[in-house]
């Protein structure tokens, strides 16, 4: 018998640093390196309200003995790793974006659906094409869909196979639209 979806009151907002995050919450996790500090600087032209902070977006699929286990699509393309407690209290941004906690069969099958796909760095200069041509001549390029995902691509897709996207599927993802649907705030 399929496990009832648990109802999270706090809705879409930011939950802090720590306590630990729920299964199916949003974690961004603080900008590091020389690739996100030039995009970084570029996104902050466009989104001066942006805080700068994160860069890197993962699911939390669940608690393990020494961290917890998330979703993540990075240079080796879609995978599942641990993040260790002392990673999560200092460089995690955790985000309750979702109105119920994920069943464990809706995790396995996007999971099993995503897992092991490629990582997409086209979208990167895409995505900032895109701002270019949106600031300039108010249109947006088509977006390109297929089975390669950036770790936004990745967040954006299992909000929206949750039932609660972030935003339309014709645009391109990007954490400050994320944070600008969750209104920017966090609790610390």
């Amino acid at each position: 018998m399929a496990k009832k979806r648990r109802s999270v009151a706090r809705g879409s907002v930011a939950i802090g640093t720590w306590p630990t995050p729920e299964r199916g919450d949003i974690l961004v996790f603080r900008r590091k390196g020389f690739v996100s500090g030039v995009l970084g600087w570029l996104l902050k032209r466009f989104e001066p309200w942006w805080d700068g902070w994160g860069w890197h977006m993962a699911i939390a699929w669940k608690k393990g003995h020494f961290g917890y286990w998330i979703l993540e699509a990075a240079a080796q393309g879609v995978k599942v790793n641990l993040i260790q407690e002392k990673v999560l209290k200092s460089d995690v941004r955790t985000y309750r974006w979702l109105d119920q906690q994920p069943t464990d069969e809706d995790l396995e099958k996007f999971m099993s659906e995503h897992l092991n796909h490629g990582y997409d760095a086209a979208v990167y200069l895409l995505t900032m094409i895109q701002y270019l041509v949106l600031h300039f001549f108010n249109h947006r390029i088509p977006r390109l869909l297929d089975n390669r995902y950036t770790c936004w691509e990745l967040a954006f897709f299992f909000a929206r196979e949750m039932g609660k996207p972030i935003q339309s599927i014709h645009k391109y993802p990007i954490l400050t639209d994320f944070l600008k649907e969750v209104g920017g705030k966090r609790t610390i």
